[in-house]
């Protein structure tokens, strides 16, 4: 991957409330778990699980994001799996059905999926594009060539 950022001086530290984000930090003491990953999504792999609905992943050590691109007017069949998903709408629309309950999705809106819970999910003339966050990373989707 081309690099198109061009390294910045770091930001005097601001004195003031004791938070993560204004206390020193060192290198980490013991081996990273993985290592660091830079991607863009038009750069990465693409994946079809069902025709109608495209999808990219950039996997880290516990963590899986996924785009999402569904054409309009598909069904996701009702279905579960072991991991907690979080989506967040970028573009589109997406009717999403859990707990009983269903919901029209647009950009901005975002959902929690605690592991195991049914859920389904259909677009309409629109289609829609959600970035997904998997943990743990989703194993099936590796399989399929994701990051």
């Amino acid at each position: 991957m081309s690099q198109d950022h061009a390294a910045k001086p770091e930001p005097e530290r601001q004195s003031g409330a004791d938070s993560p984000f204004t206390r020193s930090v060192s290198e980490p003491s013991a081996e990273l778990d993985f290592p660091p990953v830079w991607a863009s999504k038009d750069e990465l792999t693409s994946f079809s699980p069902l025709p109608g609905f495209l999808m990219q992943s950039v996997t880290g050590g516990r963590l899986m994001a996924n785009w999402v691109t569904i054409e309009p007017n598909q069904v996701m069949p009702l279905h579960q799996h072991p991991h907690e998903q979080l989506g967040v709408m970028l573009e589109g629309a997406l009717e999403l059905t859990m707990a009983g309950e269903t919901r029209l999705l647009r950009p901005g809106d975002a959902y929690a999926i605690p592991p195991n819970l049914p859920h389904s999910a259909v677009t309409y003339d629109e289609g829609c594009v959600v970035l997904d966050v998997f943990t743990p990373p989703r194993e099936d989707y590796r399989a399929q060539g994701a990051g």
